[in-house]
Formats: C-alpha cells, sequence, structure tokens
C-alpha cells in the first residue's frame, strides 16, 4: 500500500476534472489564492504567511470546486431520471466516493472533482439511482446503465485510481483548514 504524499513538490501533477495540471507555487504579494491559470495549477502565497503546508490552500480549492460543479449536475442528473433528493453534502470521507441515506440525502466526496467528468456523473448517478433502489441488485445496475452505459469503465476507473487520489491531499483537521485564507475561484 502507498503512503500519502507528503510535501507536494513544484510540477507535480494535480488532477482536476480528469485534466492534470502542473502545480505552480508562487511567493508574492498578491492575494493568496489558489486558480488554474496558463495551464498550471497556481498556488500563490502572499509572502508574509506563515510556513503552511501547500495542501492546506489546494485542498479548499477542490472542496470548492467540487461544490459548485457537483451541485447543478446533480440536479440536472436527478430532473433526466425522474428523482428527487433531499440535501445534498460534500464531505471529506477516508474512503467513500458518495452515499445515499434513506431521508433521501446525497453525500459525495470532494475528492471526487479530480476525476473525470464520465466518472463524476457515475458517481452521481449511481447514487441518485439508490433513491429509487437502496441496493446493488440487477435492477439498480439497469438503471444506472439507463444513464450511464459505460458504468462499468467508470467504475473501473475509481478502481484503478482512487486509491491515488485519496493519498494525493489526504484529510486535513478542519482547525487547521479554517486557520489561514486563501481565495478560491
Amino acid at each position: 500500500m502507498r503512503k500519502a504524499i507528503r510535501n507536494l513538490p513544484a510540477g507535480h501533477p494535480m488532477p482536476f476534472r480528469g485534466i492534470n495540471y502542473p502545480l505552480e507555487i508562487r511567493t508574492t504579494m498578491n492575494k493568496p489564492q489558489v486558480t488554474i491559470a496558463g495551464g498550471n495549477l497556481l498556488v500563490n502565497f502572499y509572502q508574509d504567511h506563515p510556513t503552511i503546508p501547500v495542501q492546506l490552500p489546494l485542498v479548499k480549492w477542490y472542496r470548492r470546486q467540487a461544490q459548485q460543479y457537483i451541485m447543478p449536475r446533480v440536479a440536472y442528473w436527478a430532473d433526466e431520471m425522474g428523482l428527487t433528493f433531499n440535501k445534498i453534502f460534500i464531505k471529506d470521507q477516508d474512503s467513500r466516493w458518495g452515499s445515499c441515506s434513506s431521508l433521501k440525502n446525497l453525500n459525495f466526496n470532494w475528492r471526487i472533482i479530480m476525476a473525470p467528468d464520465g466518472v463524476i456523473d457515475y458517481l452521481l448517478i449511481h447514487e441518485l439511482a439508490h433513491l429509487r433502489e437502496m441496493n446493488h441488485s440487477a435492477a439498480f445496475w439497469q438503471l444506472v446503465g439507463r444513464y450511464d452505459p459505460d458504468y462499468r469503465l467508470h467504475r473501473q476507473w475509481l478502481k484503478d485510481n482512487g486509491q491515488a487520489l485519496f493519498l494525493l491531499l489526504p484529510k486535513l483537521p478542519l482547525a487547521l483548514l479554517n486557520a489561514v485564507y486563501f481565495h478560491v475561484e
């Protein structure tokens, strides 16, 4: 089993919606921010920032991106599938990609935003399908397949690549995430 990456160096490939962006780290007088710029995933530290790991602003940025992308995609797929849900939560789970509760709440791991769009849609469809079939029966997989004919490929992608996404940006304490301000777009 591989271990989590402790220090992400400049140039390290950072996946976002299935595209790898080289990590660029700058220290300037500009506002502290994380953004995609010039083909890179840029983390801009303010000169006077205390020394903090680059993972902290990256986790904040990925979580924000996941929330902005997943919410409207779930609404789209729910409408396509003729399903209704209660609430959506973007979480920092240790090993799960998503879940669906009996209260019709949908939970998604923010790390899924690193996967290709087709894999993200598969996960959303998968959890929405649980609103109708709260199991993994043949009827469940038939429903998933109706909206994602390539679900087997997408499921395999998660099996093949999922652990690497969890190790790239491991879980950070919430207190640490809230300790430093970074502008995330």
